[in-house]
């Protein structure tokens, strides 16, 4: 009996302290934005003539954003700097590449249709810096 009691007093313990530090990181993202700092959102592009979903970071500053393809992409796809978010949805069975954590953004371009992954937690900064005019 003392056993299960120590089993579930560490595992309710790390649930506690990794909920805190997801909380945190939030706040402090969250924070970084309204001040008008720099921060880095991953994300997952995918472009309107492309099969595969490119990673990497969405660079947001005060007043303007910046894409950074991850650096082992063979050729990566630019994110175009007039993508618009026109509806979010939850990644569908067959988007490869993305689990549940996810939310995808569908958006329009000059260059078509664009969709970029973002975490859950993270979704608002990006959907925030590509409506900012």
């Amino acid at each position: 009996m003392p056993g299960i009691v120590t089993t579930l007093t560490v595992f309710v313990g790390g649930a506690v302290m990794a909920a805190l530090h997801l909380n945190k990181q939030q706040r402090d993202t969250t924070a970084h934005l309204i001040d008008g700092r720099r921060i880095k959102v991953l994300c997952m592009v995918k472009g309107p003539h492309t099969s595969r979903w490119t990673r990497g970071h969405l660079v947001i500053e005060s007043g303007s954003w910046t894409w950074e393809p991850g650096a082992r992409q063979d050729l990566p796809f630019m994110l175009p700097s007039d993508a618009r978010p026109e509806r979010m949805r939850p990644p569908a069975q067959g988007e490869g590449r993305l689990n549940h954590r996810f939310l995808v953004m569908e958006c329009t371009s000059s260059e078509g249709d664009v969709r970029i992954a973002a975490l859950h937690g993270q979704v608002e900064h990006v959907f925030m810096a590509l409506t900012r005019e």
